[in-house]
């Protein structure tokens, strides 16, 4: 079905636009139940001629894949523009504008870096180029003219990052464009939010999903930017690509965003005429249980909530589902242990349709419990150091030339070497590879099969914002615990959470598509090869070898904090 894109601007036309690489462009064979039925109320704008389908440039035709061009797929777009039509009012129309092609870093967006991009381009790509006039963002804007004359544009969606996965200074790129199309389009950034999505994920193993903490900062550049979670999509074989039923859910979330910040709740129309073959991708059946957690006094708990639905997917659902409790403190879906105590915590998740799931979860904080410890799976050792890396963004940023300690006790399942580098991420000095090249390089330490302190102490050249562990020659498991960053004659701590009391390690990265990753553990180690020495504070809970608590021990062998030291310091508080 074609409208023409002539007359008078609709206000009841919503338009978006929409731009990117491989992802948003859209790189999923669609299946049968993609091409089976498509609301007319959900357009889009071609933006170049078509074969096959036979669709004509700046003509406007109901949905069906493929979107961005005759040869893509379903990507971001299809979903978002299905979920918004079904939760719209009868009357309104969504219309997506898609620019887009496959293995374009952001530079290939910008109009004046255009021409120099192309040159070492592969053909493949350079035909894509070819079918926009050699300048993918001057047709997005001449299309989004073409569809202003029909409707009112409410947004812009952006899926890119791949090609340039990483670099700091993709937010700045980020922010000249949009705000270009602004300028170019006469709109207000307070009317056209941009909605950014996140690579596949670290926890699916997104090769790219370094980029997500790029992404994170996107809102600190762009005040109306809003970040599209893409945890628990699931992806191809090659890590970088959505499978169909991810696209389906990173759509879906891009249209519960934009539904939002039109003021609407993310529930479909109760008169929507569903095909009931697709209903089903929207409809939740159950929760999957959560096992019961328990964990120390002081420490923390996040819970990840997996909802299965009709058509058999399953989803995350940690970002959409409430949590309650009136036995702990929770901070959004992380449960906090202040106290020793058993109780409850209910998870409650609304589906599209407005039915609801719901499940309650057993924790159990005490004062005794297993030590919990950050593993690093390295896999197979590489031949640098730098070939494994772990990294920890610091809560503040060091200041230039004052001088830092940082402490961590570590081991190894072999013996190798670990080196520190701090490093400044933000910084737009960039090497080669689009890492910081703002970087110094610290002593070599030597990790065994024991845990040990480890202490660097150092002047910053530059504020830096993250540590490096560089492990790359070790094979097998590396473990973290109680690692501490101050300034020298500080107490103030830069590193949250650096004893792993809580799961939540959103601070800490690896390069995963090295085949590392990341894991909060128990730390069974038993045995006097897991003494550490050192003294006790007056916060420290302490129990003596009987297990029974005492509150001034002398020296000897005792469980603090879960640990099993050596105190040496009689009474000391």
């Amino acid at each position: 079905m074609a409208l023409s894109a002539q007359g008078a601007a609709a206000p009841d036309f919503y338009v978006y636009l929409c731009f990117g690489q491989s992802n948003m462009e859209g790189n999923a064979t669609p299946e049968e139940i993609d091409k089976q039925y498509v609301d007319p109320r959900f357009q889009t704008l071609a933006c170049v001629d078509f074969q096959s389908p036979q669709r004509t440039k700046g003509t406007w035709y109901t949905a069906y894949p493929p979107i961005v061009r005759q040869w893509t797929n379903v990507g971001m777009a299809d979903y978002f523009g299905r979920t918004m039509v079904a939760a719209l009012p009868s009357n309104v129309k969504v219309g997506v504008v898609d620019v887009a092609i496959g293995g374009v870093a952001i530079d290939g967006f910008m109009s004046e870096k255009v021409d120099d991009y192309l040159k070492d381009l592969p053909d493949w790509m350079k035909n894509s180029f070819a079918a926009y006039g050699n300048d993918p963002y001057k047709r997005l804007v001449e299309m989004a003219k073409v569809a202003q004359q029909s409707g009112v544009i409410k947004g812009i969606l952006l899926h890119q990052g791949e090609s340039d996965n990483g670099n700091q200074e993709w937010l700045q790129k980020v922010k000249t464009i949009y705000e270009r199309l602004l300028n170019d389009l006469q709109l207000k950034a307070e009317d056209v939010p941009l909605l950014a999505g996140e690579t596949v994920n670290a926890d699916v193993g997104g090769t790219c999903s370094w980029h997500n903490t790029v992404i994170a900062q996107l809102p600190s550049v762009v005040p109306t930017a809003h970040v599209i979670p893409s945890n628990g999509c699931p992806c191809g074989s090659d890590n970088i690509h959505f499978t169909v039923a991810g696209y389906r859910t990173m759509g879906k979330r891009y249209a519960y965003e934009a539904l939002r910040l039109l003021g609407h709740t993310t529930k479909a129309q109760d008169d929507y005429a569903w095909k009931e073959n697709q209903k089903k991708i929207y409809q939740l059946t159950s929760l999957e249980p959560i096992d019961d957690i328990a964990f120390r006094v002081g420490g923390s708990k996040k819970l990840t909530v997996w909802g299965v639905f009709a058509d058999g997917h399953r989803e995350n659902l940690t970002h959409e589902a409430l949590f309650s409790s009136s036995d702990f403190t929770l901070e959004g879906n992380i449960v906090k242990g202040t106290e020793e105590k058993e109780g409850t915590v209910t998870v409650t998740c609304t589906d599209f349709l407005g039915q609801q799931q719901a499940m309650a979860v057993r924790v159990s904080v005490s004062n005794l419990g297993a030590n919990h410890v950050l593993e690093d799976n390295n896999g197979k050792a590489g031949a640098n150091s730098w070939d494994k890396e772990v990294f920890c963004k610091l809560a503040t940023p060091m200041e230039q030339g004052k001088t830092y300690v940082v402490r961590a006790t570590m081991k190894a399942d072999q013996t190798g070497q670990c080196i520190l580098w701090p490093r400044w991420d933000a910084s737009t000095h960039r090497d080669e590879w689009g890492n910081s090249a703002d970087i110094q390089y610290e002593e070599t330490k030597t990790l065994n099969t024991s845990w040990q302190q480890l202490t660097w102490s150092f002047t910053a050249k530059f504020p830096h914002d993250v540590l490096i562990f560089a492990v790359g020659q070790l094979g097998g498991n590396v473990y973290f615990d109680d690692v501490s960053c101050m300034e020298q004659g500080s107490t103030k701590e830069m590193i949250a959470n650096g004893n792993f009391e809580s799961d939540d390690v959103s601070d800490w990265y690896v390069l995963t598509w090295t085949g590392q990753s990341l894991s909060v553990v128990e730390d069974n180690t038993t045995g006097l090869s897991s003494v550490i020495v050192g003294t006790r504070t007056a916060a420290d809970v302490c129990y003596d070898l009987q297990g029974r608590r005492v509150s001034r021990p002398g020296k000897g062998l005792y469980i603090i904090n879960g640990k099993l030291q050596y105190q040496h310091n009689e009474n000391n508080d």
